[in-house]
């Protein structure tokens, strides 16, 4: 049974993971705009790694509660 208190928990990861993601448009588009600029390449993917661990945080959590 899912209870308040992992309700939260999930809106937490959820909130996470949209600013992330908005971060990762804004590299992407950063990048797009000047695409000899190896740093905000660099950025882009960091930032995409990032979510990824966001994402398999929140299947986690689905799984075991």
């Amino acid at each position: 049974m899912v209870t308040h208190v992992h309700i939260k928990k999930l809106n937490e990861i959820n909130n996470e993971l949209s600013a992330i993601s908005r971060e990762c448009e804004r590299a992407f588009s950063e990048w797009v705009k000047d695409r000899s600029n190896t740093n905000l390449l660099r950025e882009y993917k960091a930032l995409l790694g990032k979510r990824q661990d966001i994402i398999k945080e929140y299947k986690s959590y689905l799984i075991i509660n």
